[in-house]
């Protein structure tokens, strides 16, 4: 299934690149805030994810659990990525910036996990040796 490989290594990596984010805006923003204002707003940076995030988690977890049936892996990458919309969404306005960032970090690693676990799934199953 290279395909479904494809988008588990896509969405791993777009996992890393949130994190990335959330670990270094407040740096980035504290010694440049010329930066802060020529990039926009940290709720625009989190709904411009969710336009890569979306399709290639659906797709890769689509196309992993054809192949392995594993439910809890699906179920925890639908759960990371509801918890992400959410932030998106709404986290701004419901929580502080450092609960926020928290939890998006949190649902960025359990995204990346369930992915890598969909990716692991998927090569066993078509490990003919």
């Amino acid at each position: 299934m290279p395909l479904a490989r494809y988008f588990d290594h896509l969405a791993i990596a777009l996992s890393t690149v949130c994190i990335i984010h959330c670990l270094a805006v407040p740096v980035v923003i504290a010694l440049l805030p010329v930066l802060a204002l020529t990039w926009g707003s940290d709720a625009h940076f989190h709904t411009l994810m969710l336009w890569f995030v979306l399709p290639t988690s659906l797709l890769g977890f689509a196309f992993g659990y054809h192949a392995h049936r594993g439910v809890a892996i699906v179920l925890l990458g639908a759960v990371a990525v509801a918890t992400l919309v959410f932030v998106a969404l709404w986290g701004h306005n419901t929580w502080g910036y450092t609960t926020e960032t928290v939890v998006n970090v949190v649902a960025s690693l359990l995204l990346a996990v369930a992915h890598w676990r969909n990716f692991r799934a998927v090569r066993r199953q078509h490990d003919h040796h």
